[in-house]
């Protein structure tokens, strides 16, 4: 059974609203590094890359899945530029799972409010 069965359902429905990519494993990892789960959202909107990540920690000496994170990350991609303008923020970061479980739907609206309200001069 998958860690995130109890908040599947809510992740699918932010994903709607925003019409964007609710990923649910990836295997654009190497072989070794798909020892997790995690999740992800992608969309754009006004030209800037918007993502929510629920990961677990990555330590030096491997994944540590007892400890999880909520991220928000917004950027733009310029490919003239060598640096990618972006604004990051960690809504849980080294928690266990279960606190991201208890608290999605608080989670989900800071994210709302944080990457909807996002323009250009916030990325740095």
């Amino acid at each position: 059974m998958s860690r995130f069965s109890n908040i599947d359902k809510a992740l699918e429905k932010l994903a709607d609203r925003f019409k964007a990519k609710l990923t649910k494993d990836r295997p654009d990892y190497p072989k070794a590094l798909r020892t997790f789960e995690e999740r992800r959202i992608d969309w754009i909107k006004n030209d800037i890359n918007k993502a929510i990540i629920i990961q677990p920690t990555f330590k030096a000496k491997g994944v540590d899945s007892s400890r999880w994170n909520f991220i928000n990350i917004a950027w733009y991609d310029d490919a003239k530029s060598a640096n990618r303008p972006q604004w990051f923020k960690y809504l849980a970061k080294e928690v266990e799972f279960k606190e991201i479980e208890k608290d999605i739907d608080a989670l989900i609206s800071i994210s709302i409010s944080n990457l909807d309200n996002i323009s250009m001069d916030d990325l740095k």
